[in-house]
């Protein structure tokens, strides 16, 4: 295996003649940068030095761009960790058509998450629509990071704002953790904490267990309740989710 690898390596370096990767990346993107060809591209270098490193990096393909031009309106905004050597961050900025399928618009490596990082990201965004004559998007969707919001509100002041479904998701059951496991308890009797006191290690792990598997029951159950709720499509069914969705759950 490893007499294989070391192939492949010195096949790769002949390759490459002596220039780095990064190096072979920009010359091929370049030579396939402008709208007839491949790709989009805009990057940033420290300090501004030709050959210097990079500090953030933008790509599109023209397929997605293609995709873009049609469905314009709503663009996703996720970010990706722990995916290269020098630790900076990926941003996916994802499209969404009429039919509700996902499309990657274009991606960006960016050197942290401060506002100014996220500034350029939604700069980068504002050039690409203007570029290729794109009215500009209706609905960003994000997570909860504050930078974040801050420069999407600055550099689109007057875009609507959603949070992705994922996140408020995670709020709720943070906030129905304490609720679900009383409710477990007044069950139960006795509470999961002092059970050590009173009996067997093996006895208390047990119902930790349980306590877990009741806790992921009545999650589901909720969620499901509350998914049905807010994807009601008309006023109408949302208030009659809504008012049984309170009902059910005793708000």
């Amino acid at each position: 295996m490893r007499d294989m690898y070391n192939k492949r390596q010195r096949i790769r370096r002949a390759e490459l003649s002596g220039k780095i990767f990064i190096s072979t990346l920009l010359t091929v993107l370049f030579e396939r940068k402008d709208y007839e060809n491949e790709f989009f591209i805009l990057y940033k270098t420290e300090n501004g030095i030709e050959g210097g490193l990079f500090t953030y990096f933008f790509i599109a393909h023209d397929k997605y761009i293609d995709l873009l031009i049609k469905n314009f309106e709503v663009l996703v905004i996720d970010l990706t960790y722990k995916i290269n050597m020098f630790q900076m961050p990926l941003i996916n900025i994802i499209g969404m058509t009429g039919q509700n399928r996902l499309f990657f618009t274009k991606n960006m490596f960016i050197p942290g998450e401060k506002e100014k990082d996220y500034k350029l990201v939604f700069y980068t965004i504002r050039k690409m629509y203007d570029n290729y004559g794109i009215p500009y998007l209706l609905i960003f969707v994000t997570d909860t990071c504050p930078a974040e919001i801050a420069a999407m509100e600055y550099i689109f002041p007057n875009i609507n704002h959603i949070l992705c479904i994922w996140y408020i998701n995670c709020n709720i059951l943070a906030k129905l953790k304490p609720l679900i496991k009383a409710q477990f308890d007044r069950e139960n009797s006795n509470n999961v904490e002092n059970m050590v006191d009173v009996q067997t290690f093996s006895q208390a792990r047990n119902k930790t267990e349980k306590l877990v598997e009741y806790l992921n029951v009545k999650w589901k159950e909720f969620k499901r309740h509350w998914m049905k709720a807010i994807e009601a499509n008309l006023e109408r069914l949302w208030d009659a989710n809504w008012k049984k969705f309170r009902v059910k759950f005793e708000f």
